[in-house]
């Protein structure tokens, strides 16, 4: 089935610039997607897209089978099915300690306090950071605001989770970390999509890689296939992956 439709999407913004020019794709349940492109590619704008930030000026964004209306009622509805890490986490880190801003969405949709506690337990540990659950978000590094920032996202428990850039800034424990938490929530079932300059990741993790250029989706298929097409990757700027070589060495 699939969760996400996008149907001939066009975007510019305001300052005249065109980011997304026709893109048509579908996303279906539990796949695990890479979203690529050299800087400046539209990659970028797809995923605020896809969160739902900005609205296309044509073609039709699709939940499930459901036309989203950018209204009210259905950015609401969005913010319980997509979770978005941003690749910057001082736009999404919102209170000052890090219990609370876990909690910041839970309670924005009105769970139980009860609830809300449990749930800053269970992601603050599947992340890796129960100790800083009381420490004041000034005072952390940037790759712990970024786990953070997963954390609250997480804890919202969505069906589509998005990360823009995932791995910058983080050290070798907290990649590694990040890696064994995307395997735990695609063996759960959830959808992931991960916008990613890293090809070797790309290849090793993805089912499937899509491939922006100057604001087109220029290629959409299984990462087998599209890195098998050497003449494709450099025209679209994208490093070939070494093939003795690995990045996922989490157990």
């Amino acid at each position: 089935m699939s969760v996400i439709q996008l149907c001939n999407i066009a975007y510019t913004y305001p300052s005249g610039i065109t980011a997304l020019k026709a893109i048509s794709l579908s996303i279906k349940q539990g796949e695990k997607v890479v979203l690529m492109g050299s800087n400046g590619s539209g990659k970028s704008s797809l995923c605020l897209l896809l969160a739902g930030v900005i609205k296309p000026d044509e073609g039709d964004y699709l939940i499930k089978g459901q036309r989203f209306r950018y209204c009210r009622k259905h950015r609401q509805q969005l913010c319980r099915s997509i979770g978005y890490v941003f690749q910057d986490p001082d736009v999404q880190v919102v209170a000052t300690h890090v219990d609370e801003d876990v909690a910041f969405g839970l309670r924005n949709i009105g769970l139980k306090e009860e609830e809300v506690q449990q749930r800053i337990t269970e992601y603050l540990e599947l992340t890796g950071i129960s100790e800083l659950r009381k420490k004041a978000v000034h005072t952390l590094s940037y790759g712990q605001k970024k786990q953070v920032a997963l954390a609250g996202v997480l804890a919202m428990e969505p069906e589509i989770v998005m990360l823009d850039e995932p791995f910058a800034w983080l050290d070798y424990r907290q990649s590694q970390r990040l890696l064994a938490v995307l395997s735990q929530l695609s063996e759960s079932g959830k959808t992931v999509i991960v916008s990613t300059h890293d090809s070797q990741f790309a290849h090793e993790w993805a089912d499937r890689a899509l491939i922006m250029q100057n604001g087109q989706l220029k290629a959409d298929g299984s990462v087998r296939e599209v890195f098998a097409r050497e003449q494709l990757l450099e025209e679209l700027d994208i490093a070939p992956v070494k093939q003795n070589m690995s990045c996922l060495h989490h157990s």
